[in-house]
């Protein structure tokens, strides 16, 4: 068998090697780097992963951008803007020379389109909650969500169902504090004063769309009354954007190629007229491309298995890393039932406590990522964030005894074999080096907590699907923050937040956060968040496991402009590359 997977191996490699040489190699791109997952959406108000987020970054230009590497905020479809005395309301101007990939002009009216969008629960946006920030967004989405439910009760009708789409254009135009001057002029008035909403304008949700382009392709669904958009609208053949690029291909599962748009008003400073992404999974093959000199840049290596480590040993000068605003964690599904109807013993918080405490996550980066991780006792990253100190002290450290304590008070006392906690299980996405993290939390977990766990390893789609519709008891998740600020991490525990993947809802938690966005006293304001925090991690939604590392690989004299960050912010329409793919 050894020698049968050997001969596999090989030859996988061997089909690689031919791929990317011969005709093949003939460079299709100025730069070219590997995504090792396929991607999930490139609908910019509906994305959540970094990954996607990176192309969105490439195709649409939102009003701000961050500046590397510095990371400031700078002017971008936005040319300048003014914030009123009580920093409540923001005047932006779009420039008189941005415009769509088709030559159309960029107006301000395009931004509030893409607001509505993410504010239309119909779409079941993610980060729709970062719009919040806004006067009346919240409301108006809490009323929408309620007359959908409204229409839902009835019998369908499709005249209906289009007069309360109407109702809420006209509820939108009235309580969501956007507004347009003309073309050019956008205002907007927030719930508050938020010191960050300039790093949220360059976000994803933030980014603008081509409303005639996507309506082409939105329909309203007579059944539930919803807005139902086809996502082929992103398709090459269809997708309109305003950003440095244009999409020319998009093969699945295979790649990605992107070329300047000849329309984009900072066309003169790129420093590439082309990017091409390859989608390789398995990062083996991905490593013997960058060696073969068929890839300017490896951006996300996995930090779990021998590849990563290993090349850190070699103090190679092309390795680069340090420590990442992320976290790498487990979600634990809080709902009381599963959706088989079953009792979900998760439900209890003695439970999940248990088996956070039966997470040794010191041996997990000493003996499986081997990246100098640091073991993760809080969610938000400890000295990410200027001015917050994370409660690292309500983390919850191995201890398999209080552990095993934990589990007798909540009935479960499977070591002396009273009730055996079982029907658990691992979900995890495939190819990223996640199965052995997995396997050894199974093991611990089996040997000094006597819990009954299987592992689930699925497709990333798959994988993201059973998430959203919390279709798991326990599932590795990560997540890296998208503004310096506590609340990029915490609002995901909000009980409505979209990304709220592990069901939590606490109420305490909830006017916390509430308290926090209301309180303008920087310091009194971080004390608030870190009691939030620390109230979040004793009842364990999560089980946090270890702060990310950005580790990636490219050669500092061939690759200019692309300053590492631990953020992961990235302007590739600056990266100047100085070799030709397969020097």
């Amino acid at each position: 068998m050894r020698w049968l997977l050997l001969a596999i191996f090989v030859i996988d490699l061997v089909i690689v090697a031919w791929l990317f040489t011969g005709k093949q190699s003939q460079q299709e791109a100025d730069f070219v780097f590997v995504c090792g997952t396929a991607h999930r959406r490139l609908d910019p108000q509906r994305m959540s992963w970094g990954i996607d987020l990176r192309i969105a970054e490439c195709l649409f230009d939102p009003l701000t951008r961050i500046k590397l590497p510095e990371m400031v905020v700078e002017p971008a479809a936005a040319e300048r803007w003014q914030v009123s005395e009580d920093g409540r309301t923001y005047t932006f101007h779009i420039r008189s020379d941005a415009r769509w990939s088709n030559g159309d002009p960029v107006k301000a009216s395009d931004f509030v389109y893409a607001w509505r969008r993410a504010l239309m629960p119909d779409l079941v946006a993610d980060y729709s909650q970062l719009l919040w920030v806004i006067d009346g967004a919240e409301r108006f989405y809490t009323w929408r969500q309620q007359q959908l439910m409204e229409y839902a009760a009835g019998e369908p009708d499709s005249e209906i169902a289009k007069q309360y789409y109407h109702d809420a254009l006209d509820k939108f135009e009235k309580w969501v504090a956007v507004r347009v001057q003309g073309d050019k002029t956008l205002v907007v008035k927030l719930v508050r004063p938020v010191h960050y909403f300039l790093q949220l304008c360059a976000f994803g949700t933030y980014m603008p769309v081509h409303q005639p382009t996507v309506e082409s392709q939105t329909t309203i669904d007579r059944h539930s009354g919803r807005l139902v958009q086809d996502p082929s609208w992103t398709n090459p053949r269809k997708l309109v954007c305003n950003g440095p690029y244009v999409l020319s291909r998009r093969r699945f599962k295979r790649d990605l190629l992107m070329v300047a748009n000849p329309h984009y008003w900072n066309r003169a400073a790129m420093g590439n007229q082309s990017i091409l992404e390859l989608i390789i999974q398995n990062p083996a093959n991905a490593l013997m491309l960058y060696e073969m000199g068929q890839v300017h840049w490896l951006p996300d290596i996995p930090s779990s298995g021998a590849i990563a480590a290993d090349l850190l040993e070699q103090k190679r000068d092309d390795v680069h890393i340090a420590a990442a605003a992320g976290t790498y964690f487990y979600n634990f599904n809080c709902k009381s039932t599963l959706l088989d109807g079953s009792d979900n013993p998760l439900a209890d918080p003695r439970v999940r406590r248990a088996l956070a405490m039966g997470i040794d996550r010191s041996s997990i980066v000493k003996n499986i990522t081997r990246l100098q991780q640091r073991p993760a006792m809080s969610f938000t990253p400890f000295g990410a964030i200027p001015g917050f100190d994370p409660p690292r002290e309500a983390g919850a450290s191995f201890n398999p005894q209080q552990a095993r304590s934990l589990l007798a008070e909540a009935g479960y006392d499977s070591i002396r074999g009273s009730k055996q906690l079982k029907g658990l299980s691992i979900l995890y996405n495939t190819g990223s080096g996640h199965e052995q993290i997995a396997q050894a939390i199974k093991r611990t977990w089996e040997h000094e907590l006597g819990v009954v766990v299987k592992l689930e390893g699925q497709e990333v789609a798959s994988f993201g699907e059973r998430l959203k519709n919390h279709d798991f008891t326990i599932a590795r998740a990560g997540w890296f923050g998208d503004y310096r600020d506590p609340t990029t991490f915490l609002d995901k525990f909000r009980t409505d937040n979209g990304n709220n993947d592990a069901a939590y809802s606490n109420l305490a938690f909830d006017r916390l956060m509430q308290d926090a966005s209301s309180e303008l006293h920087p310091i009194k304001r971080m004390a608030i968040l870190r009691q939030a925090e620390s109230l979040m991690l004793l009842e364990q939604p999560i089980a946090p496991i270890y702060q990310y590392v950005n580790f990636q690989m490219f050669k500092q004299d061939h690759v200019k402009n692309m300053f590492p960050n631990p953020w992961n912010y990235r302007r590739l329409e600056l990266v100047e590359v100085n070799s030709v793919v397969g020097d």
